[in-house]
């Protein structure tokens, strides 16, 4: 799925002139490019962000990106609308030191074909690691005028065997185009010294009964990059990106129309930078030094169907076996990924929560009910790692016997922060954690549900009645559920060091375009620990086990 370049040129590392560049690909020395949706900063500036809100103009309206960082390069995305009647156009791409791009260090020639709607992704090679770069994108436009697109950042991981000092990086799922701003976007591309970042799906939604072909999926994708500030965070941070089910439909399983899944699947490698290594397959790993090992999972497109029934009283259903919400292959990937990581740390793009959320424990009834399965509840459904009960405790178990620790779970999907400790037998505190899950909140607002559930009350009041049902979930969910937050908005911090993780769950009004992030809960897991450790924050949001 991924386009190559037809011609591309890397510097020796030196960098070099656009004239030199020009004339590597074979130009002559008369091209002019007029520079226009993309701002370039002075000197004096301060080159990391494009200005907020910058245009992005013909032929490059659906901005540009950069993924998947790897020690020697990235990949880097842009979308071109063709000149009339063109089915194919030619388009210049540059990566450079420098935001003013006087010293090139690779560029090349793309063809942007109507078969992958016009979309690119480009693989860069060549580049130093752990290294900042700027690129752009050059093409026509209606008039035949040659026009760059806005610049942006791509970022390279550190060399394999070094040893990086940090990893910062956000995370967040489900953007609806809704009455909510945009403003947790701009909030995450002005973090300070973020890597990349996460986004674990329901990046669209589309519509169930009419998104069906593969024109539809690219023209949901479309709409939503119209988003100013969208396309603001991926010019400023590489994104490194897995589907959930915003971009197939309600519910997608393995058992789902062929036709419509291919369809999905072929607009979302046409929509972002990553490499199909064949088969549309979208899970993949990275590295970064020694420090971490990154596993960005598929929990949708191999599993089984979701069970509809979330009273889980015996052996059935979710505790078969041969359920599964990774597919055979696709675990086996990921678990020998883990046993044979020598990272200090593992972390995991997950879309789905893997921490169990029972609405109600049924432990107490074991005295009468002695028949009862492990973990019996009725539980959120919510559609997650809880609809496989037993492929989660044979993971979890997995981690335990391999000697694995230092294992994050980076999650989304809920429109919930959920923050838990995961144990093969979450009823028991006495059992030994496995590995820890951080489920972030949704980007933009659901409908405020202390107004849709529960209009009739002051909001004021209606707060209080949802973190009242916040401290019930957690009491059905001792020990393993340390944090939740049923109303706020947001996005996740990640900063990782050597000796510890660092987690902040950052909180803001999606309906005030004004509003800035708060940390509304921080948290810390040092090094070999088997607890999550909650920090001490004046801005708090949630409630705390």
């Amino acid at each position: 799925m991924t386009n190559t370049t037809t011609t591309s040129i890397v510097s020796s590392g030196k960098g070099m002139t656009r004239r030199e560049m020009l004339k590597g690909l074979g130009f002559g020395l008369g091209v002019t490019v007029l520079v226009s949706g993309c701002v370039m900063p002075a000197p004096s500036e301060d080159p990391r962000l494009p200005p907020p809100g910058t245009p992005d103009l013909s032929p490059f309206l659906d901005g540009v990106m950069a993924g998947d960082p790897a020690p020697d390069g990235a990949l880097i995305w842009t979308r071109v609308e063709p000149t009339l009647g063109a089915a194919d156009v030619a388009v210049l791409w540059t990566v450079a030191e420098d935001a003013a791009f006087t010293s090139i260090r690779a560029a090349g020639l793309v063809t942007a074909t109507a078969s992958e709607g016009h979309a690119v992704t480009v693989p860069v090679t060549g580049l130093d690691p752990h290294s900042w770069y700027y690129y752009r994108f050059e093409a026509a436009d209606q008039s035949g005028t040659q026009v760059a697109s806005r610049v942006g950042r791509l970022r390279t991981a550190p060399a394999a065997g070094s040893s990086p000092d940090r990893m910062r990086f956000a995370f967040a799922s489900c953007q609806q185009i809704n009455d909510s701003w945009f403003n947790a976007h701009a909030a995450a591309a002005a973090e300070p010294d973020l890597d990349f970042f996460m986004h674990l799906g329901d990046y669209v939604y589309v519509s169930d009964t009419n998104t069906l072909s593969r024109e539809d999926y690219r023209q949901t994708y479309q709409r939503w990059r119209k988003q100013p500030l969208l396309r603001d965070l991926h010019a400023a941070l590489p994104t490194v990106a897995m589907w959930d089910d915003g971009e197939f439909y309600n519910g997608i399983s393995k058992t789902g129309p062929a036709d419509r899944l291919t369809a999905a699947k072929q607009a979302w490698f046409e929509a972002f930078p990553v490499n199909d290594p064949g088969g549309l397959q979208a899970y993949r790993r990275f590295g970064w030094g020694d420090l971490v090992d990154l596993s960005m999972i598929d929990v949708r497109a191999y599993r089984d169907d979701p069970i509809e029934n979330i009273s889980y009283t015996d052996n059935g259903g979710a505790y078969d076996p041969s359920r599964s919400t990774l597919g055979a292959e696709q675990y086996e990937w990921f678990t020998q990924g883990l046993a044979s990581s020598e990272a200090a740390w593992r972390i995991i793009g997950n879309p789905y929560n893997i921490s169990p959320w029972k609405l109600v424990n049924l432990e107490f009834l074991r005295a009468l009910r002695p028949d009862l399965p492990p973990n019996a509840g009725i539980y959120a459904p919510n559609e997650a790692w809880d609809d496989y009960l037993q492929e989660r405790r044979d993971l979890l178990q997995f981690l335990i016997d391999q000697g694995v620790s230092d294992t994050i779970f980076a999650s989304g999907h809920t429109h919930t922060a959920l923050v838990s400790e995961l144990r093969v037998d979450y009823d028991r505190p006495s059992t030994p954690v496995a590995a820890f899950d951080f489920c972030t909140g949704s980007m933009t607002a659901d409908p405020d549900p202390r107004k849709s559930f529960l209009g009739d009350l002051p909001e004021d009041v209606a707060e209080e009645v949802l973190r009242a049902a916040e401290r019930i979930v957690l009491n059905s969910n001792k020990p393993a559920l340390r944090h939740i937050n049923l109303i706020d908005q947001g996005y996740t911090v990640v900063d990782i060091t050597p000796e510890e993780t660092l987690v902040t769950i950052r909180n803001i009004d999606t309906t005030n375009p004004d509003a800035e992030a708060v940390d509304g809960a921080r948290f810390r897991v040092r090094k070999g620990s088997q607890r999550i450790e909650v920090l001490p924050t004046p801005t708090h949001k949630g409630s705390f086990a």
